[in-house]
């Protein structure tokens, strides 16, 4: 058996170019006269504050929806149209054979198949009439600017926003590391009825994270209920945040940040309420080893007989040269468990969750509406978002926090984390657990809750947390712990009372907590001493031996101990050993290189860039303020490229009026570098400040920068 050719073509691409019979593909042309018109169809007003941000007001849910797409395109056409050839599976025909996997995965994964068969009669109207809305305002942008429009794009509809969603939601649990491990040899270990070497999953979280916190107002000093949302995402790119306001005379009325292709506020907070999400990552996804037939690959062994495949042909249109384009194609096999992969070193089918789903959008309308604490959960009781915890406040006080995921209706005695075998069907799950058995913290007697990608059984302090006797161990609910769960612990047991300022405090928290893993390795390693390190590493190990675990801009010993914890933090994810002598040699000849030093101020070495201009930072990976970086090869310092990036602080006061203030990492204008807001924020972000969010018309006539009407 061979690996896909699809997966592999990035690399053979030109050598069948190069003996095929090209074909020049050109795209349908398409008229922009419909288009032009289509903004007719639509009331809505967009206006945006002094920082660029809009305010979208909309007779309809779905004038409102248009209008945040035409802002969205406005700021940021580029990244909307590659996320739209993305969900397609046509990134390949406009960007070339390094695409064609992405477009793979879309067919392998079935998402358009779900979208066409249930668009019509599994969403409802209300979210078809807002994705085709969003779709129409950047339909209409694309008509008056044709120039940046790619081949492919034109016309949007409604199903590119929906399979947008049924593609993308499963990639925050990690389907695709999941994916990536059949493709890459991994060894494979089959699991056995009644053996269950793990009860609970400590899966490996990415490195970069997110985490949110609600304060009840016993907790607060002056009665206010408090909400962090704080997710921690790419800069810049197909999942950076970007920030709306919207308003409709149909009950919407929420601000907050969504991702471009998104027609809703993915987390914000109305004026009732308000949620952070988190990514988590419990075990949602299932490998199958399947039997094939002996005489006949196409057939697979389940309950004693041998039955076949259902095959289809993934055809993948790849731009070569020009407008030169060429289509391959590779067979797509599924089995009752789900689409199936033959490879080298075995046949292998995949199931989970979340596949097929395509009512994301209900789920996130709901949410957006929400009114109460019971509205809340009976839009999280959809059940169509695969993952992603929620930390919630509302107006009236309550707080909760929930693990929220779609978990699968397993089979008890068998261990999932695991390969399942192929041949039976009883190993086959269809359903899912209802809401009820969702882990969930509401209301603690502590006064507050907090997730930092950490597991539910660490959501506050004390009784109301949920207990891992109480959860089947098939639901695979991670029970690891970050840096930041623990500071968060640590700092809101600590405090008494928490006021605004203490609340900024805790979230703005620079330091790596003592109980750390990756500190307690750190520590051995110096109460081992120096000397059996070489001479020229004594003044680093010095050096790293003051360290006082934070990482101020201005603390000279920040920037190599650093430096030299990152691979021990992301050891946890990996796997691989750590040589700490070994990392911290590397970090000081790194620091010399380019500082002439090694004991630079952090704040030198760790840099908040957009444009021409860079500033300052503290910070780092998995810490409260988190920082991760890259190094910038013109300037040698490590610049910012994800983590903290749009910030909202909430409070609802004793009357429940609400009231909140906000920063994003550069500003409203995502690519636009003429704009005055492409980079307005930035300095506002690297000193720890916000402003306002504008709530009221009044207001944000009284600041406006523009209004107007697409």
């Amino acid at each position: 058996m061979k690996k896909s050719r699809i997966i592999v073509l990035a690399s053979l691409a030109f050598t069948f170019a190069a003996v095929a019979n090209i074909m020049s593909t050109a795209p349908a042309k398409v008229d922009l006269t419909p288009l032009l018109a289509i903004g007719e169809k639509y009331d809505v007003r967009i206006i945006r504050d002094e920082f660029g941000v809009p305010h979208i007001y909309g007779k309809r849910d779905a004038d409102t929806a248009f209008g945040l797409a035409y802002a969205q395109a406005e700021d940021d056409f580029e990244t909307l149209q590659e996320v739209i050839l993305a969900t397609r599976g046509q990134l390949a025909a406009v960007r070339g054979a390094d695409a064609a996997k992405t477009d793979y995965l879309i067919q392998l994964m079935g998402v358009w198949d779900a979208v066409e068969a249930g668009y019509d009669t599994e969403l409802s109207q209300a979210a078809r009439d807002v994705a085709q809305a969003y779709a129409d305002g950047i339909n209409l942008y694309a008509a008056q600017n044709p120039h940046l429009v790619a081949d492919f794009v034109l016309p949007l509809t409604g199903k590119d926003l929906i399979a947008g969603f049924t593609f993308k939601l499963p990639l925050f649990y990690g389907f695709d590391t999941e994916l990536s491990a059949l493709f890459d040899g991994t060894p494979r270990e089959l699991s056995l009825q009644g053996v269950t070497a793990l009860t609970f999953t400590d899966n490996k979280q990415p490195e970069r994270g997110s985490q949110g916190v609600a304060i009840a107002p016993h907790k607060s000093s002056d009665g206010k209920t408090r909400l962090l949302i704080n997710s921690h995402q790419p800069l810049t790119g197909p999942v950076a945040w970007y920030e709306a306001r919207l308003h409709s005379e149909e009950g919407w009325d929420i601000a907050g940040a969504t991702f471009p292709g998104s027609p809703v506020i993915l987390h914000g907070h109305n004026r009732h309420l308000g949620w952070s999400s988190t990514v988590n990552k419990p075990d949602l996804v299932d490998v199958y080893q399947l039997t094939l037939n002996p005489d006949n690959d196409d057939q697979y062994l389940l309950d004693g007989q041998w039955v076949d495949f259902e095959i289809q042909d993934a055809k993948i249109l790849v731009r070569l040269l020009g407008p030169l384009r060429w289509t391959f194609s590779e067979p797509l096999y599924s089995s009752r468990h789900g689409p199936v992969l033959k490879l080298e070193h075995g046949t292998f089918a995949i199931r989970w969750a979340g596949m097929g789903e395509i009512r994301t959008l209900d789920q996130y309308l709901a949410l957006n509406k929400a009114t109460s604490m019971a509205e809340f959960e009976t839009a999280l009781a959809i059940a169509s978002q695969p993952s992603i915890n929620q930390v919630y406040a509302d107006g009236k006080g309550n707080i909760a926090h929930y693990y929220n995921a779609m978990f699968p209706r397993r089979m008890e005695g068998w261990d999932w984390q695991k390969d399942l075998p192929g041949d039976k069907s009883e190993l086959i799950w269809d359903d899912y657990r209802p809401f009820n058995d969702v882990p969930a913290t509401r209301n603690p007697g502590s006064g507050f809750v907090f997730n930092a990608n950490n597991s539910p059984y660490l959501s506050s302090v004390g009784p109301g947390q949920p207990k891992p006797q109480d959860y089947s161990p098939t639901m695979g609910i991670e029970t690891g712990v970050t840096n930041r769960a623990l500071r968060l612990k640590r700092l809101l047991s600590a405090a008494g009372e928490i006021s605004r300022e203490d609340f900024y405090r805790i979230k703005y928290d620079v330091f790596y907590d003592e109980d750390l893993e990756a500190i307690g390795r750190l520590k051995a390693f110096l109460a081992a001493g120096k000397q059996d390190l070489p001479a020229s590493l004594h003044d680093a190990f010095d050096l790293l031996a003051s360290w006082d675990l934070g990482t101020q801009r201005d603390n000279r010993a920040a920037a190599l101990a650093v430096l030299t914890l990152t691979p021990l933090i992301d050891s946890r994810h990996t796997e691989d050993e750590v040589d700490i002598a070994r990392e911290l040699q590397e970090s000081q000849d790194y620091l010399q290189a380019q500082f002439s030093r090694i004991d630079p101020p952090y704040g030198d070495v760790m840099r908040h860039e957009r444009g021409s201009n860079s500033w300052p930072l503290d910070g780092g990976p998995d810490v409260l303020r988190a920082v991760y970086t890259d190094e910038n090869p013109k300037d040698g310092y490590r610049r910012n490229v994800a983590g903290d990036s749009y910030i909202m602080f909430v409070e609802w006061d004793e009357d429940g009026q609400v009231s909140s203030r906000a920063i994003h990492n550069f500003g409203s204008a995502t690519l636009d570098e003429a704009s005055p807001h492409y980079a307005d924020q930035a300095p506002l972000f690297v000193e720890h400040e916000d402003r306002p969010v504008r709530l009221e018309l009044e207001d944000v006539l009284a600041h406006a920068s523009r209004d107007y009407r697409p």
